[in-house]
């Protein structure tokens, strides 16, 4: 079971099933429609937050089934995430009920040793999964930790990979990358409905994205989950007059 706090859509390129994944804070890369059952999700080649914030998460886009607005996925702080998927709270904490081990790489862990139904908290400690931290800086959890690497996760993943035998994929130049084969072209009328970059099909699939790649002229605007959430509901300090 993977768990991650990063909203930058890893999980679109690596392919794992819905089941085997739980994104915390939600993927960049996908809107919804919650007023369709089950919900529908709609998988973009561009950031579908630049025009949400803090509490603010409709995207300005229509679901082409039921015609309701659709919602972005992340979840900014302050905010309790409420989506089943791909949040996959459900999925996480069964996984961590059932882990013997948990391996973090990369987190600074400073929002998710809050959640403590993650680390088995409720539990006397000599029955908590081992818990193997990869990180270059310090986290929160170092001393709790039963290993701490300060090492990069890919040459930390490379090594693990071989010793356990397994043999990494190339990556092949995105050719391969679901992303591409997972994304729904936005319908003529919103093909204007942004101005994010497109990330760029490989040779042999650009007739079929084509209908995703309209951008719109004028000033980019910086998604709402990158900072600006947060910074909304603080007040700013004043400076000591001089």
């Amino acid at each position: 079971m993977w768990s991650l706090r990063t909203v930058m859509g890893c999980t679109c390129a690596v392919g794992s099933p819905d089941s085997a994944l739980s994104e915390l804070h939600g993927n960049m890369f996908i809107e919804v429609c919650c007023s369709c059952s089950p919900v529908r999700e709609f998988v973009r080649l561009f950031d579908v937050t630049e025009r949400t914030a803090l509490r603010r998460h409709r995207t300005e886009r229509a679901c082409p089934h039921c015609g309701a607005e659709l919602r972005d996925t992340i979840v900014h702080f302050g905010e309790r995430g409420t989506l089943d998927q791909p949040l996959n709270w459900t999925g996480a904490a069964q996984a961590a009920e059932r882990a013997d081990v948990i391996v973090c790489l990369g987190s600074s862990l400073k929002v998710l040793k809050k959640y403590t139904c993650l680390w088995s908290m409720s539990r006397p400690a000599s029955r908590r999964p081992k818990l193997y931290i990869v990180n270059l800086q310090w986290t929160p959890k170092d001393d709790l930790a039963t290993l701490k690497i300060h090492g990069k996760c890919d040459d930390v993943m490379r090594l693990l990979m071989t010793e356990l035998g397994v043999q990494i994929p190339a990556y092949n130049n995105r050719t391969e990358d679901p992303i591409f084969l997972l994304a729904t072209p936005l319908r003529p009328e919103e093909e204007f409905s942004h101005t994010r970059k497109v990330l760029a099909p490989p040779a042999g699939l650009e007739e079929r994205m084509q209908g995703s790649q309209g951008q719109a002229g004028g000033t980019v605007v910086q998604g709402g989950w990158f900072g600006r959430g947060y910074s909304k509901g603080t007040k700013k300090k004043k400076r000591p007059s001089t």
